[in-house]
Parts: C-alpha cells; sequence; structure tokens
C-alpha cells in the first residue's frame, strides 16, 4: 500500500468513527451492507451512479427505523385468520394490531402479490399505519410497509427468507442503493380463537421513504421513459445484478418488480428492484422459468435489456461489479443464519456469474 492510500484509508478510517461517536449511532442500527460503504468508496465508486447513494435522515425517525435496532426484531401481528382467505383475491384492507415491546400500533393489513396470492396459503402482506398515530408520537408519517412472509410451510420458508433477505443486502453493498429490509420473526395470531404461531418474515420499508433516501419521489405515471432519462449507470446496474442473481421476472417497460423514482422536480430518474422470490439465488420451489426470454431453467441466466438504445454505460458497469467479486463472496460468507450447505450453493452460483466477466462469457452473449 502507497503512503497516499494508506493515509487515506486511515482518515476514512477516521472519520467513520468520529461520526459514529458524535451521532451515538448503535452499530447495530447499522447493516453490515451499509458499513460495508459507509466512508471510503473506491476509485471505480466515483462515477456518477454511485456518488447518488441514498441518505439517512437523523430525525424525526419514522417507524421503520424503530424496528432496525437488531438483526432480527420480533413483533407480533392480531389479526382475523378468515380475512386470509375472504381478501386472498382483493385489494380491501383488513384491521390488525402490531404489537412491539411495550408499544400497540392499530394497522391495516391487505394482501398483496400476483403469484404469491395464488400459490401461498399465507400469502404476503402490506401493512398500513395511521399517518396521524405516528406524527403523534413523534415519528415520520411513512406509513406504508411490504411484508414478505414465509408462503408455506411446504417449502423451505426459513432458508428462502433468509435468501432473499441476503438479495437485498447484496444489491445495497453493490450499490449503495435499494429498499432497506428487516429480518422479523413475526408472532401471528388469531384474534378470534388466540391461536398464534411463528415465522421468519422481512419487512420491506414505505416507498416514499426510499425514495426520500433517494432525493426523489415514486413516480407512478413513468412510462416509455429511454434510458437516457436515468441516472448513468442505473439500468445497467440494475440489468446486471438481476443477471447475477438470476432474476427474469422484472421489467422496467412494465414497471414490475422495480419502482421508479425521481430525483427532484424534473431531474433523472433511477430504477430499484425488489420482490426477488423467483430468482435462482433465492430458489423458491413455485419459481418458473420465463418464456418470453426462452429461459428453460430458473437458474438459466437471462439479459434483460428494454430500452431502444444499447447499454452505453455496460462497460463501467461490468468493471464495478468485477470490483465487488471479493466483497460479495465474504458477505456471503459472513451471513448469519444461514447453513453452511446453502452458503455453498449461493457461492458457487455468484463465482460462476464473476467467472463469466472475467472470461468475457456474458460479454459476448448479449
Amino acid at each position: 500500500m502507497n503512503s497516499r492510500l494508506f493515509i487515506l484509508t486511515v482518515l476514512c478510517a477516521w472519520s467513520a468513527t468520529f461520526l459514529v461517536s458524535m451521532t451515538k449511532l448503535p452499530a447495530s442500527a447499522l447493516s453490515p451492507a451499509e458499513m460495508a460503504q459507509c466512508c471510503c468508496q473506491s476509485p471505480a465508486d466515483s462515477w456518477s451512479y454511485w456518488t447518488k447513494t441514498r441518505t439517512e435522515p437523523q430525525a424525526p425517525q419514522s417507524f421503520f427505523d424503530r424496528l432496525r435496532k437488531h438483526e432480527i426484531t420480533r413483533l407480533t401481528l392480531t389479526f382475523d385468520y378468515q380475512q386470509l382467505s375472504d381478501k386472498k383475491y382483493s385489494s380491501e384492507y383488513f384491521p390488525a394490531t402490531i404489537s412491539y415491546g411495550n408499544e400497540h400500533w392499530d394497522a391495516d393489513l391487505r394482501i398483496r402479490g400476483r403469484y404469491r396470492r395464488r400459490v401461498c396459503s399465507f400469502p404476503p402482506l402490506r401493512i398500513k399505519l395511521s399517518k396521524s398515530m405516528l406524527r403523534a408520537a413523534g415519528l415520520e408519517g411513512h406509513n406504508k410497509f411490504k411484508l414478505v412472509t414465509h408462503c408455506s410451510d411446504d417449502f423451505d420458508y426459513r432458508n428462502n427468507v433468509l435468501r432473499e433477505q441476503l438479495t437485498y443486502e447484496l444489491y445495497r453493498l453493490v450499490t449503495g442503493q435499494g429498499f432497506r429490509t428487516q429480518l422479523v420473526e413475526v408472532t401471528y395470531r388469531d384474534a378470534r380463537t388466540g391461536d398464534a404461531f411463528q415465522r421468519l418474515a422481512i419487512l420491506i420499508e414505505d416507498t416514499d421513504e426510499m425514495a426520500a433516501a433517494h432525493a426523489g419521489e415514486e413516480c407512478d405515471d413513468c412510462v416509455a421513459l429511454g434510458a437516457e432519462q436515468f441516472v448513468a449507470g442505473n439500468p445497467e446496474t440494475v440489468a446486471l445484478f438481476n443477471y447475477m442473481i438470476g432474476n427474469s421476472d422484472w421489467s422496467a417497460k412494465m414497471q414490475r418488480n422495480v419502482k421508479i423514482v425521481q430525483q427532484q422536480a424534473g431531474g433523472k430518474h433511477i430504477l430499484v428492484p425488489y420482490d426477488f422470490d423467483f430468482a435462482a439465488l433465492v430458489g423458491v420451489e413455485y419459481a418458473v422459468p420465463n418464456p418470453n426470454f426462452d429461459q428453460v431453467n430458473i437458474k438459466d441466466r437471462v439479459w434483460i435489456w428494454e430500452f431502444e438504445t444499447p447499454p452505453v454505460h455496460l462497460d463501467r458497469v461490468l468493471g464495478h461489479f468485477q470490483s465487488k467479486e471479493t466483497a460479495v463472496l465474504q458477505y456471503v460468507e459472513n451471513f448469519p443464519e444461514l447453513d453452511q450447505r446453502t452458503k455453498r450453493q449461493i457461492t458457487k452460483y455468484l463465482t460462476g456469474f464473476f467467472q463469466e466477466l472475467r472470461d468475457g462469457t456474458f460479454q459476448s452473449s448479449i
């Protein structure tokens, strides 16, 4: 290490320590991916896309922030179980209560997801809290959250949940952007009978909170955007990340499993991916190949680029991903809860991706 790099490394480490001490931020408030992104960036990261990493407001705190104090947060969700079948194909909300420690919050639930609501005995949920109730408690008004549930006990649900959580964290590790997610051990309690059971789930932050952290707002009516209307490198990054994890269940054109954030009024846009259950890296039992891209096996990687113009920033994005290989593989190895067999499977799949970049297989296939 040359002297300039050594001095820079020391200064970055000192800055991180100083900032944490000044803000009194507990170490548990940062995920490993966020710690990996903190303060210091490699030269490849100085490119425009990665200089626009999300910012986390210090105050007031949001409800999601309050739940991110532990590796796995424990909460109780009480509602009428019968509503899961009665409202399975409805967008109607039904009442519930969220209990966290000594706190109890009135909430509304509804079933979400298109495919999962058909195949899951316990489908994913959308949780909505009262904005006025949140603000009365001194919290931000971000009040809508997605809950990725276990789907069914017929599947290897716990591993599936952990693998999807890992996928969210890998996106944040590689890009410094994206949805924040929190593992939660949920006790589901029937409001009528009192029957209860526990399952692992993922809580996804409010879309508006995510958009605000990216200095923008969600754009619901952003259709037929060209690649040039996005922050340089963002579409290529999302496409390559989905290629890396073996996910063909997304579309920028149809806004399927991606959100579009417009940064400031009239500014550039960014794609933010979510819902990775069909990715080979997650490996859920109900995932099926996408015939639109001649995918035969769910593990087959497919390159999805729906814009009319070519991916002009792809070479730089490829270089950035290659620079993250060691960090990505180490992150998988250090990911808590996952067993070693699963880690080996994931590592093997990701290593195949990085090998494609090294030997030019990927570049020659698109």
